[in-house]
């Protein structure tokens, strides 16, 4: 490793103003580009990165073998002998990407006026060190909301199998009493559990955990409250995409089982006529609307109801109210705010 051998003309730099030296890992010159020839003029016929050294020591030689390791630049600081005496500089050396048999490092020799670029090097490193943590905290922090879904999606799950529980010990108290008050309360229980568990189905079924797709879960809950109604003929349902929130799809499905219960019970003759069930956007409100064919009722009589009062109660849960025209037949209508768009 230390013959000495000719320094080559090293074209493929001489475009650059700074000194470029191929070396191999020993200290030999393989090649330098006009800069570097330069700069230290015949120091460099020995051939040896050694000669051009100010202070050489076994320093240099770590530094190379570092440096040989990885094709990213690896920066240092160097006291060389040029032409006009020692002068320090900073360089980077980097393994030649085209090394094939014996090791080649680029050193580049960089004057005081590049401390900038080193700066500025130096900060993409750290930028990039702090992407890459970044990054990695997303990742982590995926993994912690994939396994909070998944825990929702099991606790929806089983709060729709216990409200099945709940109805089916509902049926079977109300098979052994044959009061007709009791009857009355049992039936209208069952329907609000219904009406519940429709919600809970449809949020367990949703994409997103705290978003429920309207039209899909309001068709769902309108039928399904109808079939206990024994209306399931007489049912009409039309309704717009749309994005609820879990309190808002809740909240409807109460409301949609009182406003469609009492058409069933009044406004149906002898089972004959229909009940239209609509859900649209009306500007920047939904507005949802349960309308009969039937007598119509006195508005100032609302308050005997409990179920209409219970459906104000919730409207005004969820931000709207209720509204109520009992002029041709009976139309209930609810706004709220469209919130989730």
């Amino acid at each position: 490793m230390n013959a000495h051998r000719d320094v080559h003309a090293g074209h493929g730099f001489d475009f650059l103003e700074y000194p470029v030296l191929v070396v191999t890992l020993g200290g030999d010159v393989l090649e330098a580009n006009a800069s570097a020839r330069s700069f230290f003029g015949s120091r460099l016929s020995a051939g040896r990165l050694e000669t051009v050294l100010a202070e050489p020591d076994n320093a240099y030689l770590k530094y190379l073998r570092l440096a040989g390791s990885s094709t990213s630049p690896r920066p240092g600081k160097m006291r060389f002998c040029g032409e006009n005496g020692h002068q320090e500089l900073r360089t980077q050396a980097a393994r030649s990407r085209r090394s094939v048999g014996e090791v080649e490092v680029i050193l580049r020799l960089l004057p005081a006026s590049a401390d900038r670029f080193v700066a500025l090097d130096r900060k993409v490193n750290e930028l990039d060190r702090q992407l890459h943590k970044r990054v990695q905290e997303n990742v982590n922090l995926q993994e912690v909301l994939r396994k909070n879904r998944t825990f929702v999606k099991e606790l929806q799950h089983r709060v729709k199998n216990n409200i099945q529980l709940i109805l089916s010990l509902m049926q079977r108290a109300g098979l052994r009493h044959t009061s007709p008050e009791v009857e009355a309360v049992v039936k209208t229980m069952r329907g609000r559990l219904y009406a519940i568990a429709a919600a809970q189905e449809a949020l367990y079924q949703a994409a997103e955990a705290d978003i429920v797709p309207a039209r899909a879960f309001l068709e769902d809950v309108v039928r399904t409250i109808a079939r206990a109604n024994g209306a399931s003929e007489a049912i009409d349902v039309s309704c717009d995409d749309a994005r609820l929130s879990t309190e808002e799809a809740q909240c409807l499905a109460l409301i949609a089982n009182e406003l469609i219960t009492n058409a069933a019970k009044f406004g149906l003759r002898d089972g004959q006529g229909r009940i239209c069930v609509t859900f649209v956007k009306d500007g920047s409100c939904y507005r949802f609307e349960v309308t009969d064919q039937g007598a119509g009722i006195e508005t100032q009589k609302v308050t005997r109801y409990s179920g209409l009062e219970l459906a104000r109660g919730l409207s005004h849960q969820i931000g709207g109210r209720l509204e109520i025209d009992g002029s041709q037949g009976t139309t209930c209508r609810v706004r709220f705010p469209a919130v989730h768009q």
